[in-house]
């Protein structure tokens, strides 16, 4: 059922008409057991993940996970009364499903069909710009299903002549079985300026200051439950619910934090859980505020149940990230070429179907059939491309943002694995890959930087396809030459590791090719990496012999346009990128650079393969302490 809001004019109606006194207010009003279902981070991964390996009652096994079709069954299955249906922002990018289709815009065909209360915009929605997250809030607001959904952001503020202007509110209040709550969006400032592109004249403010002030005026109308709508991490939503007043409930994303039974995912291995859900803090107040977020990629469905007392205070709050199953297990010998024998006995899907019984946080799901029909539109369109092979991978290419912090984008690497070992010390190898596809794209340069939060995924042992390249460089960046001096290198990474510490921007944690260094994280900026090495190209391709940097001799480093422009405070680039006698625009796609990699070795009979450890970017690495 769909909630109906009430406007802040009808609001302040009643408020005006209400001569009570608010102890007796209080008395006529009652209890109230709210359900919020919510999701957080999809990143255009609107349809199923996998299959995936689980070991489900002591049955190994394989089964997709996730996808918009079954999000929205079990949206339906779960749906009460008194339920809130929320999206914690990132909606998109992150797929071809928007890599190929920014106009036509899946995701929000996706989320009407879900019918989201509210959406919280986060700092992916202004990748391509202000004008294109317009097309966005349309497409929710009134596009094909649109039904309703109220884009929320309250510490973001636009001029009349910018493109959103108008088309997202600070708040939302909802009528829930005949009382008031109110839903704040707050997105995170910082990384949205540094790590995305919004335009010039948007302003964001600060998140805390801000919640409190609409927190404030919410209950200056009478409303005293309070759900903030945040994308601000997971650690930044406990600081942040510990300094307000006023706060019960806080939904959050940004961080792709999983929370739940950490004991349930290492039996079924996958996933790694990262706190309890819901997460319960205590306010400036002292009262209980339930914070809650569902990992990522349509992967699970938060259920959150929060019972308020006549006064607006939380008395309980207790729930169940739903990971949502296919309803189909293939036996992990099976290959319809080879193995096509290879099936469950009975005995084995009744141990598993058991199994999932018992575990609240399991769900074996069927698809939405509305849902697959309209989603297969696309995807008949995406599997054509993606399923394009152009060379083959000899390892495991995990992913990570900084080392040692266990990025859900790298899940496949799970803990205790040579690979994670090996990422733990010396970062993310898809990244370093990266960097050494851009220096072979682009002929003339010696070094190539790419931040890691622009490296979405891993790519696993075996044949690599066009999709596979663009589920890990989904963004419409383009190569960039820049003429630098060592020192201005030495400067470009110190700028994005300060971003890590001050501002917990993992993903502006740098991965290297032709430069190397080790990193002390505890340093203080400017002194983070020390015994900086590098190598020069020569004509033919080949490279010089390892040195140490030269401080006052130039190099020719290659990178994506968006941190060359100062994302994710990159900032030493950024006199370089504006001088245009130091600047080559290539006009090269950066996700080019990697399929044409690939297509290059495999013409050479080679592979992907991990690089060796002299030639990834960290050498060594000391954590914060």
């Amino acid at each position: 059922m769909k909630i109906k809001f009430l406007t802040a004019a009808i609001v302040v109606g009643l408020a005006g008409c209400n001569s009570s006194s608010s102890d007796n207010a209080a008395q006529e009003r009652e209890s109230l057991n709210l359900r919020i279902l919510h999701i957080n981070d999809h990143h255009s991964k609107i349809d199923a993940t996998g299959p995936v390996s689980l070991n489900l009652g002591g049955v190994d096994t394989k089964v997709e996970i996730g996808g918009f079709p079954r999000l929205v069954t079990k949206f339906n299955e779960l749906q009460n009364d008194n339920t809130l249906r929320l999206h914690a922002g990132d909606a998109i990018t992150g797929t071809m499903y928007y890599s190929l289709f920014r106009d036509e815009l899946p995701d929000a065909l996706m989320m009407n069909q879900v019918c989201f209360d509210a959406f919280a915009l986060g700092n992916h929605e202004f990748d391509d710009g202000n004008e294109q997250l317009a097309k966005l809030i349309d497409a929710i607001k009134n596009g094909e299903d649109a039904c309703g959904t109220e884009v929320l952001a309250a510490n973001i503020e636009v001029p009349s002549t910018n493109p959103i202007y108008g088309m997202y509110e600070p708040y939302q209040i909802f009528d829930v079985a005949g009382q008031q709550v109110g839903v704040i969006g707050i997105d995170i400032s910082s990384k949205t300026q540094a790590s995305s592109s919004p335009s010039a004249d948007t302003k964001f403010l600060d998140e805390v200051e801000t919640s409190q002030r609409y927190i404030d005026i919410l209950k200056a109308k009478g409303v005293d439950k309070v759900v903030l709508l945040t994308h601000y991490m997971y650690s930044n939503d406990i600081a942040m619910a510990k300094q307000l007043n006023g706060v019960d409930v806080i939904v959050g994303g940004d961080s792709h934090t999983l929370l739940g039974d950490n004991s349930l995912h290492t039996e079924i291995g996958f996933g790694t859980a990262q706190g309890e859900y819901p997460t319960v803090v205590e306010n400036a107040d002292g009262n209980d505020v339930c914070i809650v977020q569902a990992w990522e990629n349509a992967l699970i469905l938060g259920e959150l149940n929060v019972s308020f007392d006549p006064l607006g205070n939380v008395t309980q709050c207790a729930g169940t990230p739903h990971l949502l199953l296919g309803d189909e297990f293939i036996h992990p010998d099976f290959d319809s070429d080879d193995t096509p024998d290879a099936v469950h006995t009975a005995q084995e899907l009744a141990t598993i179907s058991q199994y999932i019984a018992q575990k609240n946080e399991l769900s074996s799901v069927i698809k939405d059939q509305s849902t697959s029909d309209k989603l297969a539109f696309y995807s008949d369109q995406v599997d054509e491309k993606m399923q394009e092979n152009i060379g083959h991978s000899d390892s495991l290419l995990c992913n990570e943002r900084t080392p040692g912090s266990n990025h859900s984008s790298g899940a496949l690497c799970v803990e205790g694995s040579p690979e994670r070992e090996f990422m733990n010390q010396h970062g993310s190898i898809m990244a370093n890959v990266v960097s050494e596809a851009f220096v072979d794209m682009s002929i003339r340069s010696d070094i190539g930087i790419q931040n890691s939060g622009g490296v979405r995924t891993t790519i696993v042992q075996g044949d690599v396809s066009v999709g596979h390249v663009f589920n890990v460089l989904p963004f419409t960046n383009f190569l960039v030459n820049l003429d630098m001096t060592g020192q201005e290198i030495i400067n470009t990474v110190e700028d994005a590791l300060d971003n890590v510490v001050a501002n917990n921007s993992s993903g502006a944690f740098p991965a290297a090719a032709n430069l190397r260094f080790d990193v002390d994280m505890n340093e203080v900026k400017g002194q983070r990496i020390s015994n900086v090495e590098a190598r020069r190209k020569n004509d033919d391709g080949s490279f010089t012999e390892w040195h140490s940097i030269e401080l006052d001799g130039t190099y020719v480093v290659v990178t994506n346009d968006f941190i060359a422009q100062g994302g994710d405070h990159y900032d030493s680039f950024v006199p370089v990128y504006e001088d245009q006698t130091r600047r080559e625009d290539t006009g090269l796609l950066y996700t080019d650079s990697l399929i044409n990699y690939v297509k290059k070795l495999e013409a050479r009979g080679e592979s992907l393969d991990t690089p060796d450890v002299t030639e990834m970017a960290v050498q060594s690495f000391t954590p914060l302490h």
